[in-house]
């Protein structure tokens, strides 16, 4: 299936989210969109898949004109689409979601139960074998519920798949597998769009590239190897000028600026008269359906980043839950937090702690970033002065949304929608709504996910700034965080924590400003080497491109 949108436009009262765009998307390829947060890349995979509809424009589906009203007619005509916040039914099972809307094919034929639970048992088998289809959802993960909005997707058997921010997510390995069945799925001639603000995935994994800056093209590759000889050369996060269309001054929450930054380099802590603490003892939790936490202990200090990283099958939403007071299993071991004037104990089994404790009962001014932005630190039927107030009590509401929004950098008006808000923006919200609360313990899960370069970058060295400002900074994150930021790391597998010395900042930092895993990091250095030996530039490049098709 070739796909053509040509000259669409999509605009607002106050924004202009696509400005005359057109697009070539050829059946057989993995294409790219790249971009920053409202940038328009997601507006487009709406458009596609029938979920909004363009001003202006025209789409081509092998040269013939087409026009969707609702999502399933895109489905009809071939095209599915994985969110990337898939919504599904909470209170039923894996498989029970997976058979929702799944009564035809994307051919219009009629599919029987036994048909579907077959083809989704060997789609699974395939891209996610660790998933347990009878788990109710709302036990899953978030890498679970991905694969879930996947299977469900592919048993329709579309000849058009899009992925939005697809690998958020998702470890290392799983972003390979991942890939590796995506470029199966191209080899057997369907089309495949993935949204990613990953510049190492779209370089290494993709066919074609394309650069959306301010609802435009900035910049289209036919191929993906000279699109990461472009970024190797430019030595920015992103290709053109600029990252992506960021700018580097651009901030959603105050920062300390140059005395921070100096003490930091001092390894000093700028306010060492604060010794506040939390202290996570002997924590147990065995849920029916999830990972469970065997004897987790920890403590996280002020003035510190500690950094808790795992898989989720690992047990890390389960500790996120434990952790906020969210579990509905009964959880064992205690919780100690520890200030100025006084040493509070908590029994976790008693259910005491809460997020409202956290939030009010507390001398820390907790601030609290839940992995699950769309229904715990928000709702899609919320108001955007809803969702910002939610824990604002004065009577300003319309000012210190503003104020927020101004902060956030977000282009909404207070009375819209947060349904309206693309992934990244909408955590730039809620990142700016926590941190003005000037937390003294902030609790922070997954906080890079659905941001670009830039804004990720800004929101760790928040975190660290917070942490050296005197805050209790505890961040939980699969991957992605950067290490080198942390002052201590604990790494969480099956159900058990171990501690892990922060490696430093020459093994973690980011190449070329590029997020990488150390493996990639190392392969950088060594095409460093080869560079400065004067041997040809895009020999990394092609070497991984190379590992990658050798994996597929």
């Amino acid at each position: 299936m070739d796909v053509l949108l040509e000259h669409a436009t999509k605009k607002y009262i106050h924004k202009t989210v696509l400005d005359d765009v057109s697009l070539s998307f050829k059946g057989g390829m993995i294409h790219a969109l790249l971009g920053e947060n409202g940038a328009g890349k997601s507006t487009i995979a709406a458009i596609l898949s029938g979920a909004r509809g363009a001003d202006y424009g025209t789409l081509l589906i092998d040269g013939n004109e087409a026009h969707f009203a609702v999502p399933r007619d895109a489905v009809r005509a071939g095209i599915a689409c994985v969110a990337q916040r898939p919504l599904l039914a909470d209170s039923i099972s894996v498989q029970e979601n997976i058979l929702l809307g799944a009564e035809y094919n994307c051919t219009g034929k009629k599919m029987k139960k036994a048909h579907v639970i077959r083809a989704a048992a060997a789609i699974q088998q395939t891209w996610a074998p660790q998933l347990d289809v009878h788990a109710r959802v709302a036990n899953i993960g978030g890498d679970e519920r991905f694969y879930t909005s996947l299977i469900a997707a592919l048993v329709k058997e579309p000849r058009m798949l899009i992925l939005d921010e697809p690998s958020a997510l998702l470890d290392w390995e799983q972003r390979r597998s991942l890939y590796a069945n995506m470029r199966t799925l191209a080899q057997n001639g369907m089309n495949v769009v993935v949204i990613t603000h990953s510049m190492q995935e779209a370089a290494l994994y993709t066919d074609t590239v394309t650069v959306l800056r301010n609802g435009k093209v900035a910049e289209y590759y036919e191929s993906s190897e000279s699109f990461g000889k472009k970024v190797l050369d430019a030595h920015t996060h992103c290709i053109g000028a600029g990252r992506c269309g960021a700018q580097d001054n651009r901030s959603f929450a105050p920062q300390k600026g140059e005395r921070a930054s100096k003490a930091c380099e001092r390894g000093e802590r700028l306010f060492p008269e604060i010794n506040n603490s939390i202290s996570f003892e002997h924590v147990t939790v065995r849920p029916k359906n999830r990972p469970a936490l065997f004897d987790v202990s920890f403590t996280a200090k002020s003035g510190e980043v500690t950094l808790v990283t795992g898989l989720q099958e690992s047990g890390l939403g389960t500790l996120e839950n434990a952790l906020m007071g969210m579990e509905n299993a009964r959880v064992l071991g205690t919780c100690k937090i520890t200030d100025a004037h006084k040493t509070e104990i908590i029994n976790l089994k008693s259910g005491r702690l809460s997020p409202q404790f956290l939030r009010y009962n507390t001398t820390l001014h907790t601030a609290l970033i839940p992995s699950n932005r769309t229904y715990r630190a928000s709702n899609p039927s919320l108001s955007i002065e809803q969702l910002v107030c939610a824990m604002h009590n004065s009577r300003d509401a319309r000012a210190y949304t503003a104020k927020i929004i101004k902060k956030a950098e977000v282009s909404i008006e207070p009375h819209e929608k947060a349904s309206s808000l693309s992934g990244g923006m909408l955590q730039r919200l809620i990142l700016a709504r926590e941190f003005d609360v000037q937390p003294l313990l902030l609790i922070a899960c997954e906080p890079l996910q659905g941001l670009d370069v830039a804004a990720a970058e800004r929101t760790a060295a928040l975190l660290s700034s917070l942490a050296e400002q005197g805050c209790i900074v505890l961040v939980l994150a699969a991957s992605d965080f950067p290490e080198a930021r942390c002052h201590a790391v604990y790494r969480l597998e099956s159900g058990m924590l171990h501690s892990a010395a922060p490696p430093d900042s020459t093994t973690t930092a980011t190449a070329n400003g590029i997020h990488m895993t150390s493996t990639a990091q190392q392969s950088l250095k060594k095409a460093d080497s080869a560079r400065d030996a004067h041997q040809q530039r895009g020999t990394f490049l092609q070497e991984q491109q190379h590992d990658c098709k050798r994996v597929v």
